[in-house]
């Protein structure tokens, strides 16, 4: 084998970076110039001698990162595959600690500098573009553009020089972030550079974003529709016309196409210069009239929609039309609704799923013999590997892999991150649009989306909203998996998922699985309906989990179907014994005590809330009172006559206690005290932020 240190600096001279001089194997993240020039360290490396040679490398300043490793893929047994991954791993963990670190020193680094920067009235690059200063600084000779998110917090800055020379602060944040120009009032303008908005926003009055680069075009529109859901959001395109490929204005119509916005692009007379590409370039070329007249062709779609305010939003029952829910699988697979997939450990739920993911894509038969049209599906998984688990039981399966696409991560500023749904939610409906035809989601395990507290009905039910909003505007069935908590046996199968009864609750088809013993004593394995508020809410079908090699030397499971079943949930996963799947005893109180116990967790809640929820969980409210009773739960009337229940374990005994719960009404049922906002607009200096 050739040197690996000599062919390490040649796959980084490979990639268009300059190789440093000298390269430290020693396994820690070590940075180089990679343009050669003197003060760059935008490139980085990390590099490993001891087994297989392997390391990555990359340039923060360009964006991207790369693997090498001594031996391909194809060269390595099975057990250096599996130790090469998880080096990988690890080595993608310590540059993300590494990244992280770099950003939180832009961040403070460049608080300083706005802090010491002076407003802006005139500059010479201002001048060369006919343009203003909206909200930007001087320090010395150089323009400050600040960059912030959509809360305001000041993440980095873009410098101009005289001659038009433009940098990012090092290390600072791009991804997501803008500058903004004049207030949203019903539109708004996203575009790509400060003199591209300045323009606009001039010649038409309009708000706008600054986004500084094609690239970073989707980021911010996914962000700032989320923050407005009710703007009309047009996308300005800088018409790269000359460059291989057009990225202005192919990631121009990729953002607009991922919120359903508008694009508009700059039109020019037929003696165009080459170089003029952006409206700015247009404003100086044919004035503010032909700005206006391409903007107002993308608003004249919009033509009918009035101009838009935050606020409430009513409907009035007469301007709907009654529509019947649309099935992926009929009567168990709703498109734009969540689903809860829940079972004990070992009862293939992955492969379950799987095995939905396999019919949709291959255009197969649902257990019950009905057909699927082809389509594609999305999974993201936190507990299993795509190359050596997933991928392996869906090629099991029949599944077409041209139609699966995996989350793998997210890349912030050039750098893969790992995909976290409660970040990434935004992001991840921005690359599905741009797959398109998704029908089904699958999110493994679906707690990863909460973000807090798994067990707060509140945290939970604002955290799976994203998911909720995604299954609707994908027009795809999304499908979370989730485990079955050990208590409340016998009870109702849908009350027993892992967590608040917020995740059951949400969902609009609750489907179980089990293992369980017939009448004749032989294990049989059971996908039933525990819930559903949109569908029959009984009957299952039979499954068995089998093993095949789908290529030599790949093994994976793959579900069988077998029979339909009659009965409800609770019917079908309990043992003739009078034990449920898992050999524990039958008690419905049980239920309702777990119950009980995940719906009080936020603390004092009306009984009307308990009630309901109760309802949409398939908990009888007589069982709900009896453990109610059993756990001693404090019942209270507060303001206007309305009950209110709270656990005694954070209260206390007796008539203290009670004199506790009684102080507590006062201060959490009638005298609520407005959220404290100060310091929301700690980064609002500039009057025009937004």
């Amino acid at each position: 084998m050739s040197d690996p240190i000599e062919l390490f600096r040649l796959a980084i001279a490979a990639a268009g970076l300059t190789r440093p001089d000298t390269i430290n194997a020693d396994g820690a993240i070590h940075r180089f110039s990679s343009n050669g020039k003197r003060g760059d360290d935008s490139g980085w490396y990390i590099l490993h001698l001891d087994s297989i040679p392997a390391g990555v490398f990359g340039c923060w300043r360009e964006g991207f990162s790369q693997p090498w490793c001594a031996k391909s893929g194809d060269d390595m047994t099975q057990v250096e595959r599996g130790i090469h991954r998880q080096r990988i791993k690890a080595m993608q963990m310590q540059r993300e600690a590494e990244h992280a670190q770099r950003q939180q020193q832009a961040s403070e680094s460049v608080a300083t500098l706005w802090a010491q920067a002076d407003p802006v009235e005139v500059h010479p690059y201002l001048t060369a573009k006919g343009i203003k200063p909206h909200g930007l600084k001087l320090l010395g000779d150089k323009l400050l553009i600040p960059m912030r998110d959509t809360v305001g917090t000041l993440h980095s800055l873009q410098t101009i020089e005289v001659d038009g020379e433009k940098r990012f602060h090092p290390g600072g944040r791009v991804k997501g972030c803008y500058h903004s120009i004049g207030k949203p009032d019903g539109r708004l303008i996203i575009c790509e550079g400060y003199a591209t908005g300045e323009s606009i926003h001039q010649c038409t009055g309009l708000a706008v974003a600054v986004a500084f680069n094609a690239g970073n075009l989707g980021s911010v529109a996914v962000s700032l529709q989320a923050k407005y859901p009710t703007l009309a959001i047009i996308i300005a395109a800088d018409d790269d016309h000359l460059t291989a490929g057009n990225p202005g204005l192919t990631k121009a119509t990729a953002a607009a196409q991922a919120i359903g916005g508008f694009l508009a692009v700059p039109v020019f007379t037929a003696d165009r210069a080459e170089k003029h590409t952006d409206f700015n370039d247009l404003h100086q070329t044919g004035g503010a009239g032909a700005v206006k007249a391409c903007i107002d062709a993308a608003r004249e779609l919009m033509a009918a929609a009035p101009l838009l305010r935050d606020g409430v939003i009513l409907i009035s029952g007469s301007d709907l039309t009654p529509e019947a829910v649309r099935w992926l699988w009929h009567e168990w697979l709703a498109l734009g609704k969540l689903h809860i997939l829940a079972g004990a450990p070992g009862q293939g739920k992955t492969t379950i799923a799987i095995a939905f993911a396999a019919t949709i894509t291959s255009g197969g038969r649902w257990p019950d013999g009905s057909r699927c049209a082809p389509a594609n599906v999305l999974i993201w998984s936190g507990e299993d590997d795509p190359a050596d688990t997933l991928l392996p039981r869906l090629l099991a399966a029949g599944a077409d892999r041209s139609r699966c696409h995996f989350v793998i991560g997210t890349r912030i500023d050039g750098e893969v991150q790992s995909f976290d749904p409660a970040r990434d939610m935004a992001d991840l409906e921005y690359e599905a649009q741009r797959v398109g035809g998704i029908k089904l989601l699958i999110v493994d395990p679906v707690v990863s989306a909460v973000a807090g507290d798994s067990h707060k009905n509140t945290e939970v039910r604002r955290a799976l909203q994203p998911l909720v909003d995604l299954a609707s505007r994908l027009d795809a069935a999304v499908l979370g998996i989730s485990h079955f908590s050990k208590g409340g046996a016998g009870g109702d199968p849908a009350s027993r998922v892992v967590g608040s009864i917020a995740f059951t609750a949400v969902a609009r088809v609750v489907l179980v699985a089990a293992k369980v013993n017939s009448e004749e004593g032989e294990d049989r394995r059971i996908l039933a309906r525990g819930k559903s508020n949109i569908g029959p809410d009984d009957g299952g079908f039979e499954y068995h989990i089998e093993q095949s090699e789908p290529l030599p030397g790949i093994h994976a499971s793959y579900i069988a179907w077998g029979n339909g079943v009659a009965g409800t949930a609770r019917e079908l996963l309990t043992e003739p014994d009078g034990h449920d799947g898992n050999g524990e005893d039958k008690s419905a109180v049980d239920a309702a005590a777990d119950f009980v116990r995940q719906v009080l967790a936020d603390g004092l809640t009306p009984a009307k809330t308990v009630k309901e929820e109760s309802a949409s969980a398939g908990v009888s409210w007589a069982s709900v009172r009896r453990a109610a009773d059993g756990l001693r739960v404090l019942k209270s009337k507060g303001a206007g006559g309305a009950w209110y229940w709270k656990l005694p374990s954070t209260l206390g005994q007796g008539a203290q206690g009670a004199q506790r719960l009684k102080v507590e009404h006062l201060e959490q049922v009638e005298h609520l005290e407005p959220e404290n906002t100060a310091g929301a607009d700690a980064e609002t200096e500039d009057a025009e932020v937004f």
